[in-house]
């Protein structure tokens, strides 16, 4: 299981990653302020970022991007200010760095969870005889990371249904093979996220017991964009526009369905089955520091976190 140690081991690295020098940046000093490098995996939340490049968005709003894809996440707050400036992250992450002094910030939001449009899903199954949250004790978990808010969100859905966390074997599975990894019985259920979870859903034998995100709230954010705090505080004209070539990238997905997906085909790799049958997610980029408050509680609940973090220092001002 995903203990607190954990969280702060792989932040430490993310430390170390921080403290190895500072590339150019953009809007540095010496640079060009209009070029951003952006850093992603493959998950749907990222998919107004890939519009807003292939349909030339960013660039009607001065914007260049540098785009990379990296599919550990998790290991991105260390690197920013150095080789990206801006990436793709999760609130506990985020919280977890800034308690190891990586001074980063939520510079626009993602996604959202509602009731009517999850993004989180812990999926069981009836051959493995997981159909029920509180069927996972002494059971295999495969998860896409140990650190990442949907794993943090399980774990204190767990406890609220009196399952020790302790008692469910994890095993790490990629988004892309967790249909095959449950289809194969060689884990019992996984947690994922859209647009993985299309695919394992299509199978008849795939049960899906329900978001963990919005076990913690009715509503809440899970993924969002961050920078370096000292980035947000010099570049606030360019983050305006960062997130406004988000919003404008928003509308064209809702209003040119077959173009988004074929963009989200492209930068995931998924079959096109899945990608036809994907619901995609509610994005948004209100930045809501309602949010860090939940994701903390949670990881205090899951894990038993005790670091005293700055909340506030965690949210850039989006006027």
């Amino acid at each position: 299981m995903a203990t607190i140690p954990k969280l702060a081991a792989v932040a430490a690295l993310l430390v170390l990653a921080s403290a190895c020098g500072s590339g150019p940046g953009a809007a540095s000093d010496d640079g060009d302020p209009r070029t951003l490098r952006i850093a992603h995996n493959s998950n749907a939340a990222a998919l107004p970022v890939q519009v807003a490049m292939a349909e030339g968005i960013f660039a009607k709003h001065d914007l260049k991007v540098e785009f990379t894809k990296v599919e550990n996440i998790g290991t991105l707050p260390g690197t920013l200010g150095r080789s990206f400036d801006i990436a793709l992250s999760v609130p506990t992450t985020v919280i977890a760095a800034a308690q190891q002094g990586i001074p980063v910030t939520q510079v626009s939001g993602a996604t959202i969870d509602v009731q009517d449009n999850p993004t989180g899903f812990v999926i069981g199954s009836k051959k493995s005889g997981v159909t029920d949250i509180k069927q996972l004790a002494g059971k295999t978990l495969g998860v896409l990371t140990e650190t990442g808010t949907t794993h943090i969100a399980t774990k204190a859905w767990l406890k609220q249904e009196g399952v020790d966390p302790a008692s469910v074997k994890i095993v790490q599975v990629d988004g892309p093979a967790q249909a095959d990894q449950l289809a194969a019985g060689r884990v019992d259920a996984v947690e994922t996220v859209m647009p993985f979870a299309t695919g394992i859903l299509a199978d008849p034998n795939a049960v899906n017991l329900g978001d963990p995100y919005l076990e913690l709230a009715p509503e809440l954010s899970a993924i969002l964009w961050i920078a370096k705090q000292d980035f947000a505080a010099r570049n606030a004209d360019v983050l305006k526009d960062f997130r406004a070539s988000l919003d404008e990238a928003e509308e064209f997905i809702t209003g040119n369905d077959e173009k988004a997906r074929a963009v989200l085909k492209d930068y995931t790799g998924l079959p096109d089955a899945a990608i036809k049958a994907a619901k995609l997610p509610t994005y948004t980029t209100e930045i809501r520091p309602q949010d860090m408050t939940v994701w903390l509680a949670a990881m205090r609940e899951a894990d038993g976190f005790t670091g005293d973090v700055d909340l506030d220092a965690l949210v850039t001002s989006a006027d």
